[in-house]
C-alpha cells in the first residue's frame, strides 16, 4: 500500500515522506540525501515511497522508519483518490529525491493536502554531480549550506550493512567460500552491447594478475553476467564466480570487506563503492563525465579509452595500486 496513513502511535511525531524512483545507481546516490534527512529529522517518522526494484535492499537502511513500494501505482490513481490518500497520510513534509513523472503527479495532491513539498531531485540537464545538487537543494530547504563546492557533498554510504552482517552469516564472505583477500569484479551484463563491454578475456587476464598478487578474483552480478563469470573461471584457475547467487544485501556485504572492486558503469559498482571498497571503473570514451562517477569514502578511479578493449588489464592493476585497493586487509565487518 502506498502513502499509508499515520498510525496513532506515530501521530504525535512529525511525518516525513521521501519519494524516489530510479535505477540502482540512483538509489545508491539517494542514500546520501537520506542520511541528511535522518540527521535533521531525528524525531520524525520517515517513510520512503519508492518503486519495487530495490525495496529488499532499502528496507534495511536505518534512515527510514518504513519503506513502501508502489510509487508508480500511487501516481496512477485518480486525482481525487490521490487527494484522499494524501490527506489521510498527514505528511508534514515530502522530499522528492528523484521520482520523475510519478512525483510530478503526486506533487499537486500533496500540496493541496497541506504537506510541504521540497524538490531535491538532481537535474541531469544542469551541471554538477547529483550528490552536490541534492545537498545544495536540501541546504536551500534549511538542512545545511545552500552552496556546495563541487565534490564536497558527502558520499553515499552503505556502512550500515555491518549491522546485518553481524546477524546473518549469509553476508559473510565465507558463506560464498571466500577465506582470504579478494577483489570483486562487477562487469556489465549481456544486456549491454558487446562493443560497450570490457571483453571477457580481459576480465580473465585481470583475474590472473590478481591471483599472482594472492588476491582472489570474485565475479559478481545478476544472471546477465553469468557468461562473463564462466569465462573468468575458465581462464583463471582459482577465480570464483558467484554471479546470480547473491542478492543486493549480500553484495553490499561482500563489498564491505573486499580489498577492491573493478567494474563498468553499473549500479552494482556504485553499491559496492558505497559499501566502502576502493574502485576502478572502466569506461569507453575520450573524456570522463565527472558528474556521473560514483563517490565513496575510499578512492574511485576511472580508466577510459576510445573503446573498452583498448584498456589493458595491466593498466587496471596499476590504477588500483594508486587507489590503494591492494593495501586493504581482509577482516570481518
Amino acid at each position: 500500500m502506498a502513502m499509508t496513513p499515520a498510525d496513532s502511535s506515530a501521530a504525535v511525531k512529525e511525518q516525513v515522506l521521501v519519494i524516489h524512483e530510479g535505477d540502482l545507481a540512483s538509489a545508491v546516490r539517494m542514500l546520501a540525501a537520506a542520511k541528511i534527512l535522518r540527521e535533521r529529522h531525528r524525531k520524525a517518522r520517515i517513510t520512503l515511497l519508492t518503486d519495487d526494484a530495490h525495496v529488499t535492499l532499502l528496507k534495511h537502511c536505518p534512515y527510514f522508519d518504513a519503506v513502501e513500494p508502489g510509487l508508480g501505482e500511487a501516481a496512477k490513481k485518480g486525482f481525487f483518490e490521490r487527494i484522499k490518500l494524501a490527506r489521510a497520510s498527514k505528511f508534514d513534509r515530502v522530499y522528492d529525491l528523484g521520482s520523475g513523472e510519478a512525483g510530478r503527479k503526486l506533487r499537486r495532491t500533496i500540496s493541496l493536502s497541506g504537506g510541504k513539498w521540497i524538490d531535491a531531485a538532481p537535474n541531469p540537464k544542469k551541471p554538477g554531480h547529483p550528490l552536490d545538487q541534492q545537498a545544495a537543494a536540501l541546504g536551500r530547504a534549511g538542512l545545511g549550506p545552500d552552496q556546495i563546492t563541487p565534490g564536497a557533498a558527502a558520499p553515499a554510504e552503505a556502512d550500515w550493512i555491518d549491522f546485518l552482517a553481524k546477524r546473518s552469516r549469509q553476508l559473510d564472505p565465507a558463506y560464498f567460500g571466500i577465506h582470504r583477500r579478494y577483489a570483486l569484479f562487477a562487469p556489465a551484463g549481456e544486456d549491454v552491447p558487446a562493443k560497450d563491454r570490457w571483453p571477457a578475456e580481459r576480465w580473465a587476464e585481470l583475474a590472473r594478475l590478481l591471483l599472482a598478487e594472492d588476491i582472489e578474483p570474485v565475479v559478481v552480478g545478476g544472471p546477465a553476467t553469468r557468461e562473463t563469470g564462466k569465462a573468468v573461471i575458465r581462464g583463471a584457475e582459482g577465480a570464483r564466480d558467484v554471479t546470480g547467487r547473491a542478492n543486493l544485501v549480500q553484495l553490499a556485504g561482500l563489498g564491505r570487506q573486499a580489498s577492491c572492486v573493478f567494474g563498468e558503469d553499473t549500479g552494482l559498482f556504485h553499491l559496492i563503492v558505497a559499501a566502502g571498497s576502493p574502485g576502478v571503473m572502466l569506461r569507453a570514451g575520450q573524456g570522463l563525465d565527472p558528474d556521473s562517477a560514483p563517490r565513496g569514502v575510499e578512492t574511485t578511479l576511472v580508466l577510459h579509452a576510445a573503446t573498452l578493449p583498448d584498456i589493458a588489464a595491466e593498466a587496471a592493476v596499476q590504477a588500483m595500486r594508486a587507489a590503494g585497493g591492494f593495501t586493504r586487509s581482509f577482516a570481518a565487518a
